[in-house]
Formats: C-alpha cells, structure tokens, sequence
C-alpha cells in the first residue's frame, strides 16, 4: 500500500508529495507519514513537519468555502435543501448536548485518534455544520493534528526510532 501510494506521487518533489498526502481526505497523516518516513526516506521530523503543514491545509479552506458552498447548493437545489435539512437535524439533535459539554476540545481529541474519518477533513465539516467558530475549532484541531502525527511517526518508525526526531 504504502510502495502504490509512493508510486503515484513519484514525479513530484518528496516533500511536497508529503505535503499533498498529507492534504488529501482519505489518507491524510495516517498516510503520510509511512510513505514519508520509509517509501521518501526523509528524516523523522521532516517528514513530522510536512505531514503536519499539510494536514492543516484544508482546515482554513473547509472553513471558508463550505458555508458558502453549502448556502449556494441549498438555494439553487431545493431537494438538496430538505435532505441537508433533514440531515443536520437529526445530527444536531443527536450530538448538541456533546458538542455543547466538549465544544471544541472535543474536536482536537477527535482529530489526534489516527483512525479511518476522523481526520482534520471531518472535524472541519462537523465544527462548520454545528457551528463552531473558527477561533476555537482551528487551534484544537492544530494541536489534535500534531498528536495524530505524532502518533502516527511513532506508529511508523517505533518508539526507539522515533528518537532519531530529535537528532
């Protein structure tokens, strides 16, 4: 998995290969840096960083055009507007009084498990569509990123391994 993932970003530069994956929805840090480390062989806290700046990319862009995106579909497609409705009802009925305990911090917890949907890419659209502000739900997900890297480096490299981060 790893040697097809390097394959298919081989023509770019490694770093911004790392960067790219790291942004993508599907495999974010928990792809990113495996290839990075053992496929790009860059040193553990390059790989840390750039899999770090790339993960954040799409928080600011989710933040910015979702609203946006999703007011224009509703008003131009009346039958997306009663599904989405219908949809974040259920959603917010289902997980305010959580959202209201936690509020942002759960965001970040959310974001730093390094497991399949629970990346910067959902936690962002959970935070637009229950409204979180942005003040509050980017730096939580900033950190809960580094912890998902970081987690992810010492996945990949071992904990005796992952020392070389700081040499």
């Amino acid at each position: 998995m790893i040697s097809w993932i390097a394959s298919l970003v081989s023509w770019l530069p490694k770093e911004f290969a790392t960067v790219l994956i790291a942004a993508l929805p599907v495999g974010e840090v928990r792809a990113a840096i495996p290839v990075a480390v053992t496929a790009f062989h860059l040193h553990p806290a390059m790989a840390f960083f750039l899999s770090w700046a790339g993960n954040l990319i799409p928080i600011f862009f989710i933040y910015a055009f979702l609203p946006s995106v999703l007011k224009w579909a509703e008003a131009h497609w009346p039958w997306f507007h009663r599904t989405m409705q219908e949809y974040f009802s259920a959603l917010r009925s289902k997980h305010t009084a959580d959202i209201d305990r936690y509020g942002a911090a759960a965001l970040g917890i959310f974001v730093a498990v390094p497991l399949p949907g629970t990346g910067t890419w959902t936690a962002t659209i959970i935070a637009v569509l229950f409204g979180i502000r942005s003040s509050y739900g980017i730096p939580s997900m900033i950190i809960g990123s580094a912890a998902a890297t970081l987690l992810m480096l010492l996945a990949t490299e071992g904990l005796l391994g992952a020392f070389r981060f700081f040499f």
